[in-house]
This record gives structure tokens, C-alpha cells and sequence, in this order.
């Protein structure tokens, strides 16, 4: 718990980091990239008013008012072609050398006329076209610094930002484990106190037990008695439940696994259960795969299905039918504990495997249960690294699955 607590929180940390560091990085090119733009436009349009020729004085960038720097002239490519009405190129201008460019940029007019468009980029060049009275005037600015320029910002942000990312996210461990630590300790004293308490408790519930059996060979059969005897057994179960809790929360590592017979662990589990079925007026139905073996802790697995058939049984209805099924499903192995009923709200499937939860009270209490099996039967299969989960129909059935 405190292990997915931890990682909750951490996951929970780096996603909005991740989001706020996304969405600046996003604002600062996507600006940047709108400034180079709204620029680039600006040139153009100072271009084309003034024939092509460079302006005398910087013009005010579009929507903002504010004037161009007064050196973009001299640091940014531009030029510009004058072609006549029957589309022959007579003059191409600029402000750096034409002589080795002006191929070029008549092959990049050439493709503009034919895309028949008054503005947008080609080959790295931003363009616009204007009709004057000659004719049309076609202007460029060459954007292929800039691009780059704009390509390095963002490179150079993503790199920041992962670095950033990844020194949070020790960062973020380190915050992690200091915010847990008082729950880790709180949960360990839950813990020991349990283990302590339910060895504390086995002593004086066996001494009742025990006294009540001699007074009934003294007495004979008594009501009161009955009556302690019934409920120290149903405080022996839950005692000797805390304790398998206790030492399933304080196994480190995985039990010492050996391969056994499966279908024989689980059909001898199942047996056992055909005579009180029978009694509770249950259809009582095997369907178990032979030779199935599977490497883990056999007693612990027959634990799971004792829970389950006698989970199921309790909760079935009368003459209701109660099903075990194992079977190979690709590489895993799949044990079905299926019963019909009163089945389990969709909104209670997951809540059914904590400690102490019980979804239908009145049942439970008329059944005596503890609202421990489930958990503790979640607890051992996931030190096997296997799966559990329920389906169910509401007034129909409920089905547990167990994947190995």
C-alpha cells in the first residue's frame, strides 16, 4: 500500500510538471514563432508599398503598432521581382548581392505564379504578391535563418526541459518518501499491533474453548454454553485471520515456491466442500482440468480457494448453483469460482478486496463473515504475482477469476 501510495505520487507530480513544462515550452515557440511571422509580414508589406525598394523608415509591425527594429532591413534577405503583364520577369532587386541568387529566386517566382497565390512560403521563403500598374510585384524575404533559428529554440527547450524533468524526478522521490514516511510508520504500528494483539488473543480463546468442552462433559448440553463455544470459534477464525494479514504484510520476499499439481490442490479443496453445499441445498458443479502444475506456495493456493468456494456458497441462492472451473487460458492458467445470486454492484467490485468491507451487512452478518477472505485471498495471489478480479449481473450471478 505504502509502495502504490508512493508511486501515486510521484506519477501524480511529474504528469503536472510534465503539463506545465509542455505548455510553456508550447507558448514560448508557438510566440516565437508568431513574432517571426507577424515580422516576416511586416517586411513584405514595406516592401511591396514601397515598390520593392527599401523603405526609408522602419514600418510598425501588423496589429501591434510598434515599428520594426531599425537594423531588420540590414540583417534579414530580402527581394523582389517586377514581372509584366505577359508574365516575363524584367527586374530582380534585394538588398544583399542578387548576382548569385537571382536564379533562384526567378525559379521561386516562377513556382509562386504558378500556385496562384498571393502569400505564403516556399522553399524557406515567405512571399507576397501585389498587383501595381505595371504589372505584378512580387516580394520575398528569406526565412531559412530564422527557421532555423526557430527549429534550435525548440530543440534547445525540449532538452532543458527533460533534464529539468528528470532531476524533479529524484527530486520528487526524495518528497515522496519524506511525506510517507509518518504514514509508513503509522502502518507499521497498525501492523505489529494487529500481529500482537491476535497472538495475544489465541491464548484466552483457547482456554474458553477448552474450559467450555470439560463444563460440557460436567454439565451436558446447555444453551449458554453452545453460545460460547459458537462464538469463541468465530474469534478463533478471526484471529487466525489477522495473523495470515500479519504475516502476508510482513513477507519481504516471495515465499520459497515449488511446483505442484494444481488440478489436484484445487479438486482436493473442492471435494471438501460437496457436502456442505449439499446441506445448504446448492447445485454443486467441477469442472477442473487435469495435469495442470504451477510453481508457487500450494498451501497458500488452496487458502484462495477454500475462500472463494466458501464465499460463494454463502452467497448463492437457494437451490442456486455453485461452479468451479480450471482450465489453461494461452500461457496462464485461469480458476473460475462462478455462483448465482444476488451479484455484486458495479460500483462495489473493487471495494469487495479491502479489509473489513463488506457490501451487503445483513448478509454477512447472517453468514458471520469478517470481510477478510477476499482480502486476504487478493493479498496471497498478488504475492504470486497473479491477478483477481469479479464480474458479475445484478440478480443473476457473480463469477471471481483468478489468473496464474
Amino acid at each position: 500500500m505504502i509502495k502504490k501510495l508512493k508511486i501515486r505520487f510521484v506519477a501524480t507530480i511529474m504528469i503536472i510538471l510534465s503539463l506545465v513544462f509542455l505548455l510553456i515550452i508550447g507558448s514560448i515557440n508557438y510566440f516565437s514563432y508568431q513574432s517571426s511571422e507577424r515580422q516576416s509580414m511586416a517586411l513584405l508589406s514595406a516592401l511591396a508599398d514601397n515598390d520593392g525598394a527599401i523603405p526609408p523608415a522602419s514600418p510598425g509591425m501588423p496589429g501591434s503598432g510598434q515599428p520594426l527594429p531599425p537594423d531588420v532591413f540590414e540583417r534579414e534577405k530580402t527581394y523582389s521581382v517586377k514581372v509584366n503583364p505577359a508574365t516575363n520577369l524584367f527586374s530582380v532587386n534585394g538588398n544583399t548581392d542578387t548576382s548569385q541568387v537571382s536564379t533562384e529566386i526567378l525559379d521561386l517566382a516562377n513556382q509562386m505564379l504558378e500556385k496562384n497565390k498571393t502569400s505564403g512560403t516556399l522553399n524557406g521563403y515567405r512571399y507576397l504578391s501585389v498587383d501595381k500598374p505595371y504589372g505584378e510585384l512580387l516580394v520575398f524575404v528569406d526565412q531559412r535563418i530564422s527557421n532555423a533559428m526557430a527549429d534550435r529554440l525548440l530543440t534547445t527547450s525540449l532538452i532543458i526541459g527533460s533534464i529539468t524533468l528528470f532531476v524533479l524526478f529524484f527530486v520528487s522521490l526524495f518528497l515522496a518518501n519524506l511525506m510517507v514516511k509518518p504514514v509508513e510508520e503509522a502502518f507499521e504500528k497498525q501492523k505489529r499491533f494487529i500481529s500482537d494483539a491476535s497472538h495475544e488473543l489465541k491464548t484466552p480463546l483457547a482456554v474458553i474453548s477448552v474450559n467450555a468442552e470439560v463444563l460440557e462433559g460436567d454439565i451436558g448440553t446447555n444453551k449458554y454454553l453452545s453460545y460460547i463455544q459458537s462464538e469463541s470459534t468465530r474469534m478463533n477464525t478471526l484471529v487466525n485471520n489477522l495473523l495470515t494479514l500479519a504475516r502476508l504484510d510482513a513477507s519481504k520476499t516471495i515465499s520459497a515456491f515449488t511446483v505442484f499439481d494444481l488440478s489436484h490442490a484445487v479438486e482436493s479443496i473442492a471435494l471438501t466442500f460437496e457436502s456442505t453445499a449439499f446441506e445448504e441445498h446448492k447445485n454443486y458443479a467441477l469442472k477442473i482440468a487435469a495435469g495442470l502444475s504451477y510453481r508457487g506456495d500450494a498451501n497458500k493456493i488452496k487458502q484462495v480457494v477454500a475462500i472463494l468456494i466458501d464465499n460463494a456458497i454463502k452467497h448463492a441462492d437457494d437451490d442456486g448453483l455453485v461452479e468451479i472451473t480450471l482450465k489453461p487460458v494461452g500461457d496462464k492458467i485461469q480458476l473460475e469460482v462462478f455462483n448465482t445470486g444476488a451479484g455484486i454492484p458495479d460500483d462495489q467490485q473493487d471495494k469487495i478486496f479491502q479489509r473489513f468491507y463488506r457490501y451487503d451487512e445483513s448478509r454477512s452478518k447472517a453468514t458471520g463473515g469478517y470481510g477478510l477472505g477476499l482480502a486476504i485471498a487478493k493479498a496471497i495471489i498478488d504475492e504470486h504475482q497473479g491477478k483477481i478480479k469479479v464480474s458479475s449481473e445484478i440478480g443473476g450471478w457473480a463469477r471471481f477469476i483468478v489468473i496464474l
